[in-house]
């Protein structure tokens, strides 16, 4: 889903941000120094304690996480190291395009998937991170998910 100088409408991209009504719901943040790198719009980070100064995050490294916010879109970098400087969408009533796991009703609650950071359908052990205000048929589909931060354990 790349951009082409050739293209004739704006196509969604995991990781952009839709429906701006108000202010944005996005902070600057730093991806910690213990963080393996890598990471990506769309995908899920939790924030790490630091001494202060730019809040740091990493990347979730279980569904059950205490979800801090998604990596939003920035047309400049396709991924992000440690040291790197990230906008994170952080919370309720921000929607952001991510890419589901499986189908997913609209208006579903949805938690991250880790593999290939998509999310799917919440289920009772994983913590919601949001609602599905599109409906996805299969995986590999982009929807928008109204982020809903902090969340509860479903």
């Amino acid at each position: 889903m790349a951009l082409s100088m050739n293209q004739f409408a704006l196509e969604a991209i995991k990781g952009m941000i839709d429906l701006k009504v108000g202010p944005s719901n996005v902070i600057s943040c730093e991806i910690d120094s213990s963080s393996a790198g890598g990471l990506v719009p769309g995908q899920a980070v939790k924030i790490v304690s630091t001494a202060g100064g730019i809040p740091n995050v990493v990347e979730c490294s279980a569904a059950s996480d205490d979800v801090f916010g998604f990596i939003a879109y920035d047309i400049k970098d396709i991924s992000f190291a440690a040291g790197d400087k990230v906008e994170i969408a952080f919370s309720r009533s921000t929607a952001m395009y991510m890419e589901a796991s499986a189908a997913i009703a609209a208006n579903a609650s949805v938690m991250i998937v880790l593999s290939g950071n998509k999310v799917a359908t919440a289920t009772a052990t994983n913590r919601i991170v949001g609602r599905a205000l599109d409906r996805a048929g299969a995986s590999g589909e982009l929807i928008r998910v109204i982020i809903d931060l902090p969340g509860a354990i479903a």
